[in-house]
């Protein structure tokens, strides 16, 4: 388990971190989302060492990360939004040069490289110079380079950004691969459509806390409980609000026009019985549906 507890962090006199907690057991792939694009890239850092928290502390199984240093840190591989990249190195090269940083030799450090070149499709790629590769492989490369150490946990700040879907998709065929093997995932993200069925969990964070984290399914049927309800009238308004006035779990009610639109914070059967009520008192509803909002707008109100 890799266990966040009170970091706080601070940028220019303000919290971009502030005493945010989470619990992330080991077999996620975690999609950190929400607006706050600085705290998110900050909680990956901190995690993968390159950020001290003013406080707080970042256990792995119970061991804090700061006090064990350079052995905890052979843990986490982490892709950052730059890539570094040594344009007059060869790519095997490249990948000698960070596995020696891991004092990683030998045998074992040829057929690692072998192993993570077939992975991402870049083996005939082995002998030349990155300033000569196509643009498009960098991504790869670079997540080539931080499982070399084969880490128990991938830290991936925004690795889909203007990528073409099928890179995406390749890139998620790669994750998926490495999360059989048991690598589990932080990463930072938008929720694009060939997500779906990727994430395992996701944690909301606005203004450097956590607002909801927990599996995809759970975290969607929550946020699809606080969407607001749009419901069109052709006549009686009057009686609808009179029912959505006298329902306790309405709440928010506004009128566009014909359009009515609530947060109802019922489940399923008090929906039907409030649908019930309303078409008993005699308005005439035309359309009654969820405004699906993005999860993180919902998770924001």
């Amino acid at each position: 388990m890799l266990d966040f507890q009170n970091i706080s962090i601070c940028r220019k006199g303000e919290k971009v971190l502030d005493h945010f907690n989470l619990k992330a057991p080991d077999g996620v792939i975690l999609a950190l989302l929400g607006e706050d694009k600085e705290a998110k890239s900050m909680l990956l850092k901190a995690a993968s060492g390159g950020e001290k928290p003013e406080e707080g502390q970042i256990y792995m199984d119970g061991i804090s990360i700061y006090e064990e240093g350079r052995n905890a840190y052979c843990n986490f591989g982490y892709m950052s939004k730059e890539y570094g990249f040594y344009n007059l190195l060869k790519v095997e090269e490249y990948y000698e040069l960070f596995l020696s940083l891991y004092k990683v030799g030998g045998r074992y450090r040829s057929r690692r490289i072998e192993e993570v070149l077939e992975m991402i499709e870049m083996t005939q790629y082995k002998q030349t110079f990155i300033g000569e590769l196509p643009i498009d492989t960098f991504p790869f490369l670079y997540l080539g380079k931080a499982i070399l150490q084969e880490p128990e946990w991938l830290l991936m700040d925004d690795p889909f950004d203007n990528m073409s879907v099928t890179a995406r998709k390749k890139m998620i065929g790669i994750l998926l691969s490495l999360h059989e093997k048991g690598t589990s995932m932080i990463i930072n993200t938008s929720m694009y459509p060939e997500m779906i069925g990727f994430i395992t969990d996701v944690v909301v964070i606005e203004e450097g806390k956590n607002l909801t984290f927990g599996p995809v399914e759970e975290v969607y049927a929550e946020a699809l409980c606080k969407s607001p309800v749009r419901m069109h009238i052709l006549a009686q308004m009057e009686k609808a609000l009179e029912v959505l006035k006298e329902n306790h779990l309405v709440d928010r009610v506004t009128v566009d026009g014909d359009d009515v639109i609530f947060r109802f914070n019922g489940g399923e059967k008090e929906e039907a019985e409030l649908l019930t009520d309303l078409v008993a008192s005699g308005a005439l509803i035309h359309n009654y549906m969820r405004d699906l909002a993005n999860i993180e707008e919902i998770f924001r109100r």
